[in-house]
Order: C-alpha cells, then sequence, then structure tokens
C-alpha cells in the first residue's frame, strides 16, 4: 500500500500541477493588500487561500487526479494490476490528502515570509494562532469536499465534468454563503469556517461527511463494480 502511495504520490508531483497551483497563489497575495497588520493581512489571505486554492484549486487536483487515468488510456493498465481496486483508490485519495496538506502548510509559509518582507505591523500570536485554527477547519472540509470529484471523474471518464463542476460548486458555494442556511450547503461550510466559523453546527459538519462517504465509497464502488468494458 505504501509503495502504491509513493508511487501516485510521484506522478502527482511529477506533473508540476501542485506547482502551478501554488504559484498562481502565490503570484495573488501581492494583489489588494487592504490591511498592513499581521492579523488582517493572515486573515484576508487565508481566505483568499480557502475560496481560491481550497475550493478550485483542490478541485482541478482531484479530478486530474482520477481523470488523467481515463486522458492517458492508463485507465485499464491499472484495473489489470494484481491488486485490490480498492487499495488503487486509497492509494490515490492518500496521496491526494498528503498533497493538499502539503500545499496548505508551503501556502502558510509562504504568507509569513511575505508578511516580513512588506514589514507588517501589530503581530500578535494569540489572534494569528486562532486564525490558524480557523483555517486548519477550513481546509478539513475543503478536502473532504474534494472526494466528490474523483467520483465525478471516474463516472464520466475525464476531465470535463468534474472541473466543470469545481467551478460551479465554488460559484453556488460563494452564493450560498451569504445566505441564513448557507451552513447547511456544503460548499459553504469552508469559506464560513474561514470567515464565520460561529455559523457552522453539527449538521454543517454533516453535510460534509454526506459528500465525502459518497465520494470514497462511490469511488471505490465505481472502480469495483462498474462497466469498463469502453
Amino acid at each position: 500500500m505504501w509503495l502504491m502511495i509513493e508511487v501516485e504520490l510521484k506522478k502527482i508531483w511529477r506533473s508540476r500541477l501542485p506547482i502551478y497551483l501554488f504559484l498562481a497563489f502565490a503570484i495573488l497575495l501581492f494583489f489588494h493588500i487592504d490591511s498592513h497588520t499581521w492579523s488582517g493581512f493572515i486573515s484576508e489571505k487565508l481566505n483568499w487561500f480557502t475560496l481560491v486554492m481550497g475550493m478550485m484549486g483542490f478541485g482541478i487536483l482531484s479530478s486530474w487526479v482520477f481523470g488523467r487515468e481515463y486522458q492517458d488510456q492508463t485507465f485499464k493498465d491499472l484495473l489489470a494490476l494484481p491488486v485490490s481496486r480498492n487499495q488503487i483508490v486509497g492509494a490515490k485519495l492518500i496521496s491526494l490528502t498528503i498533497t493538499e496538506v502539503l500545499l496548505a502548510l508551503v501556502s502558510i509559509g509562504w504568507l509569513f515570509i511575505l508578511g516580513l518582507i512588506l514589514h507588517l505591523s501589530a503581530f500578535h500570536a494569540a489572534v494569528i494562532l486562532v486564525l490558524l485554527e480557523r483555517f486548519a477547519m477550513s481546509m478539513i472540509a475543503a478536502i473532504g469536499l474534494t472526494y466528490l470529484f474523483p467520483l465525478l471523474a471516474s463516472l464520466s471518464k475525464g476531465l470535463l465534468m468534474p472541473i466543470s463542476m469545481s467551478f460551479a460548486a465554488l460559484l453556488i458555494g460563494k452564493i450560498m454563503a451569504a445566505e441564513s442556511i448557507g451552513h447547511y450547503f456544503p460548499w459553504s461550510i469552508p469559506m464560513l469556517l474561514s470567515g464565520k466559523p460561529g455559523v457552522v453546527n453539527l449538521f454543517s459538519w454533516l453535510a460534509v461527511i454526506v459528500v465525502a462517504g459518497i465520494g470514497v465509497l462511490g469511488t471505490m464502488s465505481w472502480w469495483t463494480r462498474g462497466d469498463h468494458t469502453d
């Protein structure tokens, strides 16, 4: 299993897609720097990360990890391997999760480096810690939601549908986050956790868990029992 995870990680990083996603976010940080205090800057940019990377970038990445197997015509080669198909899916999902966590950690490090370059004022460790805790919770929700896109990539046997759906989920989630029932819509929850964590409740987390469960179990079921004759 660990060897499979290592192979999947190499496939992800050799594609350079995580690097491109990080560079896109790193460049965006230089635009619209409205706050010159540490707490304001970190809060603003972590919200950006949740929106741009957590909701859109992670959706593209998770779609690519599975959709590329169809695009590159390597899907049936994987099915022919003498290993459990659930292990193949599990290795891909674990590798995807590791990559997303690493992207989040590297981006946080870059935020602090940029903050030092900009000579931000009023560094309060307790406030920054609270912001980072909110960010961690929003990333847990965002990563859980990305597990749905591998199922969409598998069902559609490509990249267009899951990537399109990730953009649609981002837009609808952004709209719903401003509504009173937004905390019941799964794709609004990462944004709310990052900006308004008080409105998120148990039912919000249950919505995320349901989406993640459908994604993981559905993908495993499709790879194990689906019609792969085409």
